[in-house]
């Protein structure tokens, strides 16, 4: 007859117990006792540890099938994104290329478009004219700034030095200001209509924005005027905001500020149009460097030929800039500077000393 696992244990046991009751001694028996029971426990434990791996195995085997499978789809996963990662860079790639043509057929479009509503004549768009007109643009700049700087400070005057320097410095910064803000400022459209000989032909340039209301002089005004001329400006200006109100809604109000406005911005659209016949002109032809608007960078080291000081050097500190025993570098440039050809017209900065570590403004 087959004996159960640990049968032997307990015959084993009960020998011993049989062995330990002669000569018979209680406290012998009770401990072989709880040896016997202890032991029992242990095989118990034994056999139902047995009877529970045989039951989890199969659970274990679908567990680790479960695992592979879900391991084998990540990886599919990784492969699906890397291959959409490679189709989004080429994508990417095809758009920035696509935009960068679209971006060129605006400019052509703007070209064009310029070049049939406005009929500059040749005789125009020549280096010399447009010399001509960057001049006389900076003088209605200049004149416009000092507007609206007079305005911003005439309630409180000084005679101090510092303080006349201190206003000197505030109207170049608007001056700045305004060249910005209108070579930023769209050209905009027009009607075929207007030409450049009729916009430029009356001397009032309100005038010309009343015979010309949807010419694109008009509409460079409206833009114009709202990014240059900030709101606490025209409110120093004229005691409210009804202008900026009135231009939004495509107006020109005929007061001094806006009149002196309408000069200077008419004065710088006629030098962007007739800088782009030219650069046409330089381009139709096949040669010549065209032309080419410039700053001068803040702290970028003084140098005559593109730059003219505001306020002028005197003699010896001229004398001392050219032998280079003074160094000066550009604080912020005030006025433009542009080249036609081998033309230079010099931008106009502000100049700052360099001493003992710090920066001073001249």
């Amino acid at each position: 007859m087959p004996r159960r696992p640990g049968a032997h244990i307990i015959l084993g046991l009960k020998a011993l117990v049989q062995l330990l009751n002669f000569p018979y001694d209680p406290d012998r028996v009770a401990s072989a006792d709880e040896a016997v029971a202890s032991e029992l426990d242990s095989v118990a434990a034994l056999q139902c540890l047995c009877s529970s791996r045989r039951g989890i195995g199969p659970l274990v085997d679908d567990r680790w099938s479960l695992v592979q499978r879900l391991e084998a789809e990540a990886r599919g996963r990784d492969a699906d994104i890397a291959a959409l990662g490679r189709e989004l860079r080429r994508l990417q790639h095809d758009n920035a290329r696509l935009s960068r043509r679209v971006v060129r057929s605006r400019n052509d479009d703007e070209r064009r478009r310029t070049r049939l509503l406005l009929s500059v004549p040749k005789e125009l768009a020549t280096p010399a004219a447009l010399v001509s007109r960057f001049v006389a643009a900076s003088r209605s700049v200049g004149e416009f700034a000092g507007l609206l700087h007079g305005a911003g400070t005439c309630a409180s005057s000084s005679d101090d030095a510092v303080a006349e320097q201190a206003r000197s410095w505030r109207r170049y910064a608007i001056e700045a200001h305004l060249w910005r803000a209108m070579l930023l400022a769209g050209t905009g459209g027009g009607d075929a209509g207007s030409s450049f000989h009729g916009i430029m032909k009356p001397r009032d340039a309100l005038d010309a924005l009343m015979q010309f209301p949807r010419s694109g002089l008009s509409a460079f005004c409206r833009a114009a005027y709202l990014a240059a001329v900030q709101p606490e400006a025209e409110a120093a200006a004229c005691r409210n905001l009804d202008h900026r109100a009135f231009v939004s809604r495509g107006g020109h109000p005929r007061t001094r500020l806006y009149r002196a406005f309408a000069a200077a911005a008419r004065s710088v659209w006629a030098l962007r149009v007739l800088m782009a016949g030219c650069s046409e002109s330089e381009q139709s032809g096949g040669g010549g460097d065209g032309v080419r608007m410039f700053y001068a960078s803040r702290g970028s080291l003084y140098r005559a030929e593109f730059m003219e000081s505001v306020p002028a050097l005197g003699a010896e500190e001229d004398r001392r800039v050219e032998t280079g025993e003074e160094k000066l570098s550009v604080a912020f440039t005030v006025t433009p500077g542009v080249k036609v050809g081998d033309t230079v017209v010099p931008c106009r900065v502000l100049l700052c000393r360099r001493r003992e570590g710090f920066v001073r403004i001249r």
